[in-house]
């Protein structure tokens, strides 16, 4: 009765750990998607759960742009093409930079809006 498929057991892994990351994550994360526009016009999958979930395949695992849209499909994240993951990364900056800074404010470290501190982050 307590059986489960190892896909199933996967899956439910996968959750536990995307519950754990996301309880390290700004509480206003949705509210900061909308407010950046991270989210216009998504068409499909319009969450900002599901496009904070497919960012890291790309950002986190390296995935490439091709690589990424495949993978997101396969563990049922969102159905999209590599030119929509790529438009979703670029309009997903100003959100990153926001998840960020909360995170900061959140830990007391005090940043102005111009900032002295600059990261780059590139893909290789």
């Amino acid at each position: 009765m307590g059986d489960m498929s190892n896909a199933e057991s996967d899956k439910a892994g996968i959750q536990e750990d995307w519950e754990l990351l996301v309880s390290f994550l700004p509480a206003n994360r949705r509210d900061l998607a909308a407010e950046t526009g991270a989210l216009k016009g998504l068409r499909k999958n319009r969450s900002a759960e599901n496009l904070l979930r497919v960012l890291p395949l790309h950002l986190g695992c390296g995935h490439s742009l091709l690589e990424t849209p495949v993978r997101a499909l396969q563990e049922g994240l969102a159905e999209l093409s590599s030119v929509a993951h790529w438009n979703r990364l670029r309009k997903s900056q100003a959100w990153l930079r926001s998840l960020c800074l909360e995170l900061f404010r959140e830990r007391g470290v005090a940043l102005s809006e111009a900032g002295g501190l600059q990261v780059r982050v590139l893909d290789a």
